[in-house]
């Protein structure tokens, strides 16, 4: 194939449009000459124009034979109203192709934006995560470990002063429970800022691992949990991603909820020959208010919500018949953003 055959499709479109118009206003003169040159032959057969004065002359009366004027300015005027209405329609054709250009060039902005928005969502996650990782770093390596001293300092300091002073066995008894509930809170909030390594145990099992510490927390609220996932794990970010939603979806429970019961199902799904993961979270609390429907009244909502769409998911919210609420996402298991 040369060159010269590559064309552009929407030009040769246009191409074909411009030479169908042309054989069309060929054709319609033909067909007006056609015509005009058959009433000549049958007006001349006919003798038309002869009979047609004596017919105008019986009518003198009403000035028939001037009829011939009214009609051709009749035609004339037809004339300058099919021109009008040419022009008119013309500089409407101009004014559309200018609109959707104008939207097309609309919709490339969107579109640009959309992309500039969601490179500033992965952005963000990831400034977010590794506050959180830097974060809880430093509460393991000092916090956490000035703890640990502490309390082993203090467990000494009993051992040698037992007995001697009852009033300070219980101050020290007092340090020490109050040191090991600080121990217990710090090692909490590490799971919370620094999830397992999910390269590791993989999604599933942090998955576990996070219901398993939220229940000990919350032993009144029933769980229910089936996860069915393939060996096959889906890539960090998509990972995270369900990890950070499961993660808020259980504090909004644990906070709003009212719940005594909520089910987490996780499982992997196949739409248009790509593999999907799935998230299901729903409770039979009493529900989201009307207002609250949508993901725009938290900021965790928010950001679970952007972060499905900027790595191609889909994210839903909303209550449940007869009671509670439901969260669902849906995300590519290997997401190119």
């Amino acid at each position: 194939m040369t060159a010269s055959d590559q064309t552009n499709p929407d030009t040769g479109s246009a191409a074909q449009h411009k030479t169908s118009k042309q054989q069309r206003v060929y054709a319609d003169a033909i067909v007006v000459l056609l015509v005009t040159l058959t009433t000549y032959l049958v007006a001349g057969y006919f003798e038309l124009a002869e009979r047609y004065i004596d017919w105008t002359a019986l009518g003198e009366i009403y000035q028939l034979d001037e009829i011939v004027f009214v009609l051709l300015a009749g035609c004339l005027g037809l004339i300058w109203f099919s021109i009008r209405r040419q022009r008119e329609q013309a500089a409407t054709l101009q004014k559309n192709i200018t609109m959707q250009q104008a939207l097309r060039e609309t919709n490339n902005d969107i579109s640009r934006l959309l992309q500039e928005n969601q490179a500033l969502i992965n952005h963000m996650t990831e400034v977010r995560e590794s506050e959180r990782h830097y974060l809880a770093t430093e509460l393991h390596d000092v916090f956490g470990q000035h703890l640990a001293a502490m309390d082993a300092n203090l467990t000494v300091a009993k051992h040698l002063a037992s007995g001697n002073n009852e009033n300070f066995q219980q101050v020290l008894d007092s340090v020490i429970s109050s040191t090991t509930h600080l121990r217990e809170l710090t090692r909490n909030k590490l799971r919370q800022l620094k999830p397992p390594s999910l390269n590791s145990i993989g999604l599933s099992g942090a998955v576990r691992e996070l219901v398993s510490d939220w229940q000990q927390t919350y032993d009144d609220i029933e769980i229910e949990m089936d996860i069915e996932l393939d060996d096959q794990q889906p890539c960090e970010a998509v990972s995270l991603a369900i990890y950070r939603a499961l993660q808020e979806g259980l504090v909004n429970i644990a906070r709003h909820a009212e719940a005594s019961m909520a089910e987490i199902r996780l499982w992997s799904s196949q739409e248009n020959a790509s593999a999907m993961v799935n998230l299901t979270l729903k409770d039979n609390g009493r529900g989201l208010p009307e207002q609250q429907q949508s993901p725009g009244s938290g900021l965790g909502l928010v950001g679970i919500r952007e972060r499905s769409h900027a790595l191609g998911g889909r994210f839903e919210i909303g209550n449940r018949k007869p009671r509670g609420a439901q969260l669902t996402i849906t995300l590519p298991f290997n997401s190119s953003n």
